[in-house]
Parts: structure tokens; C-alpha cells; sequence
């Protein structure tokens, strides 16, 4: 959701740590960080030079209620909203030659099949 659609972020049950990634769908490496953002904390993820089709690193951030989840690479000058909740353990950010996407999903990457 783009930040001018801004919605209130409902409660949350339970904490603790969430995990993103963030996967290459362009065809050129990538620059620059992929930032998650919530209220005052931030957390930042580097991507520098990760080719087309790689999947970076695990990074955890910690989500929660009331507080609206922001998504944003550096390359790009756009923040989107996009919330995750207690089941949303984690989120894929996509990079690709239009931009940032965010999936969230309530599995780990380990157990994914391709």
C-alpha cells in the first residue's frame, strides 16, 4: 500500500522477532538498502551488489500493534505500507526494474519448494 493510503495498524498478540529477505528480480545487481520502519525503530539491509535471482541474508525486525510497518529501498524514493502481524513471521521483499513488492507468509523460507 502506498504511504498516501496510510490505515491504522490493528493490535498485535503476540512479539518477538520477525525475519525479512529480500530477493533480486531485475536484471542487474543491485545497490543501496532495503529499510523496514515502524514508529521510531528501523532496520536496514544491505544489498549491495546481490545479482539477479539471488536472495539475501535473513534479517530480523520486531513489529507491533499500533504501530504501521513501512517498506522502502534506497534507490527508490517511495515508502509503502504494508503491515505484518503476529502469523506474519516473515516478509520477501522483491526488487525488480518497477520497484519494491512485499509478501509476507507464516512459513520459513528453509521449507519452501521451488
Amino acid at each position: 500500500m502506498n504511504i498516501n493510503e496510510e490505515t491504522q495498524k490493528g493490535a498485535m498478540q503476540g512479539t518477538g522477532a520477525h525475519f525479512f529477505l529480500v530477493v533480486n528480480l531485475s536484471d542487474a545487481p543491485l545497490s543501496g538498502r532495503v529499510m523496514w520502519q515502524s514508529a521510531s525503530h528501523e532496520v536496514a539491509l544491505d544489498v549491495e551488489g546481490l545479482a539477479p535471482g539471488g536472495v539475501s541474508r535473513l534479517q530480523p525486525f520486531y513489529p507491533s500493534g499500533g504501530h504501521n510497518d513501512y517498506w522502502h529501498w534506497s534507490q527508490k524514493g517511495r515508502k509503502y505500507q504494508l503491515n505484518c502481524y503476529d502469523r506474519d513471521r516473515y516478509a520477501v521483499v522483491t526488487i525488480s526494474n518497477y520497484g519494491i513488492g512485499v509478501l509476507t507468509s507464516a512459513t520459513s523460507p528453509d521449507s519452501w519448494k521451488w
